[in-house]
């Protein structure tokens, strides 16, 4: 199987498929390969559980698939790499249309730790991320390399997929070898999320700031939730957490912050203001105004025209 052609052909198998199984089992080109059996996740509706299951790589070949993990919920791109421990539950929540959803389930009993500490040199630093991305995946469970499709790792995993599909030999060698290269190029290009770092990583410094600065007047707390990973309520509950405020206070906060730098403005109206703002209703903005500047907003608007030396009579 070509690689250029892989998501041609994987596509082909779910849009010729007319099974309602939530999974669809590739056959390896290779009968005597072992290491593992990759399955394609199939589109038929609902949401897809999974549980005490074996140790699983879930690869997006192209589109983009919601999966929620460990209270978790991930959206995965093309390119992205999720790995996930024995037992580990977790649900396929939403495909796009043209996703394709690989999952490389391990033979029982194997085990990254042990994998991974095969190719780890006595050099202390190299066994010191190994022991730690070891740590990561025996206490939350799961590890999210978020390549893209265009870098180097995305390519690895295409040649993985091919070679488990090809009957050629040393395929389990060369299989091995790649899996080897895939977790070093991301260790190396840091693009490896672990769950725990997943609020640390979106919330460290100004992230929920800028976001909002640039959403604020046409924003929902599903879209953010959605662009930050997580599903709303615990994406609500959080924020409320972590910054001691609701998300819809940040959103007013940063709503009435915009409002009075427009009122200095003369040439704009206040339905105008109203409007860009990302409010609806006059009554509801005066009502929200007044309880964040204890002033109405034509009396504020007055107070910055005399400060600015604006008459307007």
């Amino acid at each position: 199987m070509a690689a250029v052609a892989l998501d041609q052909y994987l596509a082909s198998i779910l849009n010729s498929n007319t099974d309602d199984t939530n999974e669809l089992k590739l056959k390896s080109g290779n009968k005597n390969f072992d290491l593992f059996t990759i399955y394609l996740e199939n589109h038929n509706t609902g949401i897809h559980r999974y549980g005490k299951d074996v140790s699983t790589i879930l690869y997006v070949v192209r589109g983009a698939v919601t999966v929620k993990s460990n209270e978790k919920t991930l959206l995965l791109k093309a390119g992205n790499v999720l790995l996930l421990i024995e037992n580990c539950e977790y649900e396929i929540q939403n495909q796009t249309n043209d996703a394709v959803l690989t999952k490389l389930k391990f033979k029982p009993g194997f085990k990254y730790h042990v994998f991974f500490k095969k190719f780890a040199c006595k050099d202390p630093q190299e066994y010191k991320v190994i022991k730690k991305i070891v740590n990561v995946l025996e206490n939350e469970h799961m590890l999210w390399l978020k390549n893209n499709q265009v870098t180097r790792p995305a390519q690895v995993m295409q040649n993985v997929v091919n070679g488990y599909l090809n009957d050629e030999i040393f395929v389990g060698g060369l299989i091995i070898a790649e899996l080897t290269v895939l977790l070093i190029l991301s260790i190396r290009a840091r693009r490896m999320v672990t769950s725990a770092g997943l609020n640390k990583t979106k919330f460290e410094g100004s992230a929920l700031d800028n976001y909002i600065d640039t959403h604020f007047a046409n924003i929902t707390l599903t879209q953010a939730a959605k662009y930050f990973g997580f599903n709303p309520n615990y994406f609500s509950n959080m924020v409320k957490q972590k910054t001691g405020k609701s998300f819809v206070d940040h959103v007013d906060e940063r709503r009435m912050q915009e409002a009075r730098n427009l009122l200095a403005q003369p040439d704009i109206s206040l339905k105008e203001i109203i409007a860009r703002v990302g409010y609806s209703s006059k009554s509801f903005f005066y009502k929200k105004f007044n309880q964040y500047y204890h002033q109405t907003p034509a009396t504020m608007r007055e107070e910055l025209f005399r400060q600015a030396n604006i008459n307007l009579k």
